[in-house]
């Protein structure tokens, strides 16, 4: 339950706090972003701008006297229809001002229609003019008229699939009066158009007008005098289709701006700020909600200006534009990948670093719980030879027995011998543990080492009756010294829990070595536990003279040289092993 408990803490202080540096990280990336695009968006609206007024200035070159008055503003009017697409491009609107102030043409939501104005022999020279059909038609008739001019054949929205499919419709004017730069109609025809035939490309070729099902829509023009009249003509579909796309009440916002004498007022005083600060004229920008920012530029002819005595600027024209920009619409989509990808990273880092502090945490938990053991059981291997060795020294002292008194000495001698072998056995462990010896790979015959530490421990064989055995031999690439100090800590311990008259079997077979002893089980449950310090199969530590170290130093040298080992029972006893490939 206590572990529980800590894990969820873990957990919860690691993901808040990651959660945290992400929600910063995030927000810092998200504002520089979005300034970015901002700045980016500034730029792209300048460069429009310019282009669109020097368009606008290269057709009014036409139009101008001597003076640089426009002479003929109806035909500057619609001289500029057929470009009055582009100058909306992207959701902008532009003005034109005389330097008085006085509007000379503004972008609009009219329909640009085209005629043949006059004939020269068999040439033909074509017109343009605007037409706003809410002035001739009801509200419905408009929506109709729009709805078919959406699925104009040129325009290709509709996709025939056969010859005979409809392809779309034509949308023409039958009969119209031209009233300056305006048209005002009589009729407009509405004609369907079915796919004719397939061209080399498999493409369906619009040809067939059905005159029988077209739609004639009479507009409420009446009969206008003195004006010139014109039998035909047609309503462009490319520019209806452009405009379409349009947000109409963003741009009525925006042209009602352009339209606006007092703000280009205001904006020309910015440019005098503008140029004094920033040496050029600067795209002025306004936060309308939340991420949408409204563009404003005023551009001068030809780039002249003159100031006049009371030190205002004058122009002999002001080209307007105004734009705005969604923020959140152009930055939503990375910003949602980022986001997200970026939070699906912290969960990943989260759940590892939480995964490993709460393994930290358990290993420390662990090493405290390995280290009290350490201590109880040095306490507990110190604290009969210190009795012992506490009791000689009284004797001595207190002259008791002094027959005995080379006894004593030779105990107190064998007892301090005792405790530094376990004082070392333990520094050793320390040293192996902490990797403080390197481990030196050299070849070195296993069978070789073996017979050594067997020689060592011969006397002692022969006179408990213990038979040993060696099978095999092997050359592996190992540090000699501590693979001799594996052996004789595993022979030690075969050697100790072998009973008189037993058998000791060594089997170097492939990449194994085995140490088989005949003798009792160990538990199963313990058969992981005894590479641990102080851990043996039995409880009583009296029944073997061993440090209960030897193991545990065994285990840890082979895991130095990334050797796996362990310990099985067999059927009349247990072996030890550890595998060199």
């Amino acid at each position: 339950m206590k572990d529980n408990k800590v894990k969820r803490a873990i957990y919860l202080r690691i993901f808040t706090g990651l959660f945290a540096i992400y929600l910063l990280l995030m927000a810092g990336f998200s504002i520089y972003l979005i300034e970015q695009t901002k700045k980016v968006e500034s730029l792209d609206f300048r460069a429009a701008a310019i282009q669109h007024k020097d368009t606008v200035e290269m057709v009014l070159q036409d139009y101008l006297d001597s003076h640089n008055r426009v002479n003929d503003i109806v035909n500057f009017r619609r001289d500029l229809a057929f470009r009055s697409h582009s100058f909306t491009f992207g959701g902008r609107e532009l003005a034109l001002y005389t330097g008085d102030y006085h509007l000379v043409y503004h972008t609009n939501y009219y329909w640009v229609c085209e005629f043949v104005e006059y004939t020269d022999g068999s040439r033909y020279y074509s017109g343009r003019a605007y037409l706003n059909p809410r002035d001739w038609f009801s509200e419905q008739e408009v929506a109709e008229l729009e709805g078919y001019l959406s699925k104009h054949f040129l325009t290709g929205t509709l996709k025939p699939v056969q010859a005979g499919d409809l392809a779309g419709y034509s949308v023409d004017l039958d009969g119209f009066w031209l009233h300056q730069e305006m048209i005002i109609p009589r009729n407009i025809v509405v004609t369907p158009v079915y796919a004719e035939r397939l061209d080399e490309e498999k493409n369906l070729i619009p040809g067939k007008w059905e005159e029988k099902e077209r739609v004639v829509y009479v507009a409420k023009a009446g009969n206008p005098r003195d004006l010139p009249y014109f039998e035909r003509g047609s309503i462009n579909a490319f520019i209806f289709w452009h405009k379409a796309q349009l947000n109409k009440e963003k741009q009525v916002m925006l042209r009602n701006v352009v339209l606006d004498q007092e703000k280009l007022k205001q904006a020309i005083e910015q440019l005098k700020k503008s140029i004094e600060k920033w040496g050029g004229n600067q795209v002025l920008s306004e936060r309308t909600r939340f991420l949408n920012y409204q563009y404003y530029m005023v551009l001068p002819y030809q780039k002249g200006i003159t100031v006049l005595p009371d030190d205002s600027f004058y122009s002999d024209f002001w080209t307007v534009m105004a734009g705005e920009v969604d923020l959140w619409e152009k930055n939503a989509g990375t910003l949602a990948f980022v986001w997200l990808s970026c939070f699906l990273a912290f969960l990943v880092v989260a759940l590892i670093l939480a995964n490993q502090t709460y393994r930290t945490y358990q290993k420390g938990k662990e090493l405290e719980r390995h280290r009290r053991e350490l201590t109880y059981a040095l306490a507990h291997d110190l604290k009969t030879p210190l009795s012992i060795i506490s009791g000689y020294a009284q004797n001595l002292m207190e002259n008791v027995r002094t027959e005995k008194r080379e006894h004593y000495a030779v105990g107190i001698r064998e007892k301090v011998e005792q405790m530094d072998g376990i004082i070392r056995e333990m520094l050793d462990l320390f040293r192996l543990e902490a990797a403080v010896r390197p481990v030196v790979d050299q070849e070195a015959a296993l069978g070789a080492i073996c017979r050594e530490v067997i020689g060592r421990y011969e006397e002692l064989c022969r006179e408990r009756s213990i038979e040993v055995l060696l099978e095999g031999d092997q050359i592996i690439k190992a540090d000699p010294a501590l693979i001799k100090r594996v052996i004789d800590n595993f022979f030690v311990n075969a050697l100790a829990h072998t009973p008189n008259k037993g058998r000791i079997r060594i089997c170097i077979w492939g990449d194994t070595l085995e140490f088989f002893n005949r003798g009792s089980h160990i538990p199963e449950e313990k058969l992981d536990e005894i590479w641990q310090p102080y851990r043996k199969a039995d409880e009583s530590r009296s029944t073997t003279k061993g440090t209960g170290l030897g193991l545990a130093i065994a285990s840890r040298i082979l895991e130095a040289h990334e050797f796996s080992y362990g310990a099985r029972n067999s059927e009349d006893g247990v072996i030890f092993w550890f595998r060199f490939a």
